[in-house]
C-alpha cells in the first residue's frame, strides 16, 4: 500500500485551535458522534509540533485568543508559506473579527478550509465545518474512528457463565465493537459462541454494560483475536462513555509523539514578512550585426 492510500484509508486528524467555549460545546459532542478524528488544541505553542508530526491534517483556527490578529495572520501565514505543512489545510472560525479584518485574512492567506463566523447560528457552523471536512475527505475510507488500548491495563471485559467468570483483554475499541485478545488457553469461552449477553467492557477503570455478537475469531502467532460488535441495541449512553474514551486515548497518543520537543517561541504579534524582491528585467537580445 503506498504512503498516499495509506491516507485515504486512515484519513486526516482535526485540529481545532480554539478556546472559545461555545463553540467548543456547540460542535464536539456532534462531531464525536459523527466519528470524525478531532483534536481540540488551547494553546498556538503546540500546534506546529503537531503539524509536523500529522502534515496531512485539517486546522480550523480560532483567532481570538492568546495572539493579536495580526499574530495568528503571521502563523497562518508561516504554515501556508513553508514547505514542511504545504499539506495541512488551514480555516478559520472567528468570533471577534470585523470586517476589514476579515477582508485582511481572506485576502492575504491560502485558507482552504474555508472562513466562517461564530456569530452564525451553531447549527450553519457545524453544517460548514462538517461540509469542509468531506469535501477535504477527512474520513478517508475509515467510517469510525478506533483506539488502541495495549497502554490501558484495566482495558478489559468479563462476564459469568453459571459460577465462573471469564476475562479478557481489550486490544483495541470503536463506537461499533472490540478487539479482544484470546490466549490459546481461552479460547473454548467464545468458541461455537454467536453472541455475548450481559457483558461489562471497563475502560480506564470504569465499567460499561455491554452486550456483543462473535463475528470471527482469528488464529494469531502464539494466540487468537476475537472480533466482537456491539448489539443494535447498545444505549446511547454506553457508546457516548466509548467515542469519549477513544478520543480521550488517541488525544494522549498524539500528545505523546511531541512529548519531548520544545514549544513554539516565534513573537508572532511582531513578526514582519519582507516583500519579495522585484523580478529580474528581462535580458535584451543584442543588436544585430550590420553586415559589412
Amino acid at each position: 500500500m503506498t504512503q498516499n492510500e495509506n491516507k485515504d484509508v486512515n484519513g486526516k486528524k482535526v485540529f481545532f485551535v480554539t478556546q472559545n467555549q461555545p463553540l467548543i460545546k456547540a460542535i464536539k459532542s456532534r462531531l464525536l458522534t459523527m466519528e470524525y478524528e478531532m483534536y481540540f488544541i488551547n494553546d498556538y505553542k503546540v500546534l506546529k509540533n503537531l503539524l509536523s508530526e500529522f502534515p496531512d491534517s485539517i486546522c480550523f483556527i480560532t483567532p481570538d485568543y492568546q495572539l493579536s490578529h495580526t499574530g495568528w495572520k503571521n502563523l497562518i501565514r508561516t504554515l501556508n508559506e513553508s514547505p514542511e505543512f504545504k499539506g495541512v489545510k488551514v480555516g478559520i472560525v472567528h468570533a471577534t473579527l470585523k470586517q476589514n479584518e476579515i477582508d485582511q485574512f481572506k485576502g492575504g492567506l491560502v485558507l482552504e478550509a474555508g472562513f466562517e463566523s461564530i456569530d452564525e447560528e451553531k447549527e450553519d457552523v457545524l453544517k460548514h465545518i462538517v461540509r469542509t471536512l468531506d469535501k477535504l475527505d477527512a474520513k478517508g475510507m475509515r467510517q469510525y474512528v478506533r483506539a488502541n488500548c495495549e497502554e490501558d491495563d484495566s482495558s478489559e471485559i468479563y462476564w459469568l457463565e453459571g459460577d465462573k467468570m471469564h476475562k479478557l483483554r481489550i486490544l483495541d475499541i470503536s463506537s461499533v465493537g472490540i478487539a479482544i485478545e484470546l490466549p490459546a488457553r481461552n479460547v473454548a469461552a467464545l468458541r461455537d459462541k454467536n453472541e455475548i449477553r450481559n457483558a461489562k467492557i471497563i475502560l480506564n477503570s470504569r465499567q460499561i454494560p455491554i452486550s456483543l455478537d462473535i463475528k470471527m475469531i482469528k488464529p494469531m502467532k502464539n494466540s487468537f483475536i476475537a472480533i466482537a460488535m456491539f448489539k443494535m441495541d447498545t444505549g446511547k449512553a454506553a457508546l457516548d462513555l466509548i467515542r469519549t474514551y477513544v478520543s480521550d486515548s488517541l488525544f494522549r497518543d498524539i500528545f505523546n509523539t511531541i512529548l519531548n520537543r520544545p514549544i513554539d517561541r516565534t513573537d508572532y504579534d511582531s513578526m514582519v514578512f519582507q516583500a519579495p524582491p522585484p523580478p529580474e528585467p528581462e535580458a535584451k537580445a543584442p543588436p544585430a550585426a550590420e553586415d559589412a
